[in-house]
């Protein structure tokens, strides 16, 4: 009977757990999942170095404005016109991406309330007055000289040595001593900052790649580059693009910190060889030369800083041997007009091979695709008989 009064005892206890209303032991059944609680509002507060929390990739971004300009104005005017103009910047930079192709969305935020009005060499900014950069809070400076002096260059993006970003926004085209509004809504300058944010996010210039027939003396061919925002960044929004190559560098940098991040991105992404194939209409070439010139200044130069040859008609080249002629990452050639010789015939055939064709092969093998083996760009010349 004993037995019976302790079998009674627990089975009420257990049903008494089982049906308790408001238990926080109920089981999940193997087809339930934990619920996914909702993402947390971006708070712009909580944003440092390097900040990617899966959805946004953001940025402080210290503000400094030339004395001579500012003591032209006065701060309510600075401020309220930098607020709107950074909104703009800030919304021009994503709708670039029409493709939707951006992992993350990027937020800019400018520093407002600690606005650095600088004296001197508006380049030595970071230098002059570190003092009023937070370096764990602070990857970017902007800095605005609204009056050019004499001998100022023009604007652009440049590094402190540590991955400080130092972009200017500068109108050499003005007069000397006179006010430059870069925050009047008609100018070009919310583009232009667009811009030098790609040099932030690492991506080359495109445009010094442009050719005019004219100023190639070996082949007589001209070069566009491909479009894109690295390449002429002030048409309206509905005029212009990131384009893909661009995009794949934006996404593969995230929020990375580095020294001169666009050279890094090249060497660490870039393609691993470069086959070429030759063909004389159409038809393999067995046996040629492969001459390589120098681009430089807009123009094709005479001086040939490779030279490669073959007796089938494919050839395969170290592709940073390549490019890269010194030790340092920022020693590369930006382009080469490629010469084909054949050596049955003499015909010469042409191509030019600008350093963002294989970085893409690079960035589609070994980010995209994630390949184990090694990455091959290909180029095919066609000899065309005069």
């Amino acid at each position: 009977m004993r037995t019976l009064y302790i079998l009674f005892f627990f089975i009420c206890v257990f049903a008494n757990i089982c049906c308790s209303e408001g238990s926080n032991n109920q089981p999940i059944l193997p087809d339930e999942e934990e619920p996914t609680p909702p993402p947390s509002e971006f708070n712009p507060d909580n944003v440092g170095l390097e900040y990617d929390d899966g959805t946004n990739i953001a940025f402080h971004i210290k503000i400094a404005i030339d004395k001579e300009g500012f003591d032209m104005r006065d701060m309510d005017f600075f401020k309220s016109r930098l607020k709107t103009q950074w909104e703009a910047i800030n919304e021009r930079f994503m709708k670039l991406d029409k493709k939707n192709v951006l992992k993350r969305n990027y937020i800019f935020i400018p520093d407002l309330e600690d606005i650095i009005i600088f004296e001197g060499d508006h380049w030595e900014v970071p230098k002059n007055y570190a003092n009023r950069i937070d370096k764990n809070k602070y990857q970017c400076i902007v800095a605005y000289d609204f009056v050019i002096q004499e001998g100022e260059g023009g604007g652009g993006c440049s590094d402190d040595g540590y991955g400080m970003s130092n972009i200017l926004v500068v109108n050499p085209g003005i007069e000397p001593g006179k006010f430059f509004n870069h925050l009047d809504e008609t100018t070009s300058t919310v583009a232009a900052i667009v811009h030098e944010f790609g040099h932030f996010r690492g991506i080359i210039d495109l445009y010094p790649f442009a050719i005019k027939a004219s100023d190639n003396p070996v082949s007589g061919q001209s070069f566009s580059p491909i479009a894109g925002i690295m390449n002429n960044p002030y048409p309206a929004i509905k005029d212009c693009e990131w384009s893909e190559y661009e995009l794949r560098c934006l996404n593969v940098n995230g929020a990375r910190k580095e020294y001169r991040l666009y050279d890094t991105c090249l060497w660490e992404t870039f393609t691993d060889f470069i086959e070429f194939t030759i063909t004389e209409n159409g038809e393999p070439v067995e046996g040629y030369t492969l001459n390589f010139y120098k681009t430089e200044s807009y123009k094709v130069t005479k001086q040939i800083a490779h030279t490669m040859s073959a007796d089938g008609n494919k050839v395969r080249k170290d592709a940073k041997a390549l490019f890269w002629y010194g030790k340092a990452l920022w020693q590369y050639y930006g382009m080469f007009l490629v010469e084909a010789i054949n050596t049955k015939t003499g015909n010469k055939g042409y191509c030019f091979l600008p350093i963002y064709e294989p970085h893409t092969q690079g960035l589609i093998d070994k980010v995209e695709n994630k390949i184990t083996d090694k990455s091959f760009y290909k180029k095919t010349i066609d000899i065309q008989p005069q």
